[in-house]
């Protein structure tokens, strides 16, 4: 009786965990041991499934396809851009991307600026796709850890250190 009620809980919850989540996380670390700015983006591996079937071609496979992991990692890269606060380029280099469990990882880096008393970011990964995307960036390695949220129509956001 109990193996019934667990299977059919099971069938009931498994479409909750099945939705994409609109959702994705960054962080941006200043890494003063390595003399690089860090760039992680993490992505649910869901929502990328649905995304490069939009972007690309209905039948990308972001699982299985190492072209379609570089078209998307190429994507993200062009939609994530870094400015000092005078409005300065920070070039970011792309790292490497990988499938891990259920996200989808893209790496980026660049040389340590020396004097930075700020940073202007842009993340508009996916949100042209979906209206309701949230991308949620932390910044870490100049103090107290900041949390920029881009959405709606948020394009480019500021943080001081």
């Amino acid at each position: 009786m109990l193996f019934i009620l667990i299977s059919c809980l099971m069938v009931v919850a498994n479409p909750v965990f099945a939705h994409q989540q609109k959702a994705a996380e960054t962080t941006v670390l200043f890494n003063k041991r390595s003399g690089h700015l860090e760039v992680m983006h993490r992505f649910y591996l869901h929502d990328t499934e649905h995304a490069v079937q939009k972007l690309f071609d209905k039948h990308a496979d972001i699982i299985s396809s190492s072209k379609t992991q570089q078209q998307f990692a190429d994507y993200v890269a062009k939609q994530f851009l870094a400015r000092d606060l005078d409005d300065k380029a920070l070039t970011l280099n792309n790292v490497g991307f990988e499938v891990e469990g259920k996200f989808f990882w893209v790496y980026q880096d660049a040389k340590l600026p020396i004097e930075l008393k700020g940073i202007k970011l842009y993340n508009g990964s996916l949100r042209e796709l979906w209206p309701t995307q949230i991308n949620m960036v932390n910044i870490e390695g100049k103090g107290q850890v900041k949390t920029l949220y881009f959405s709606d129509s948020k394009d480019w956001l500021v943080t001081t250190f």
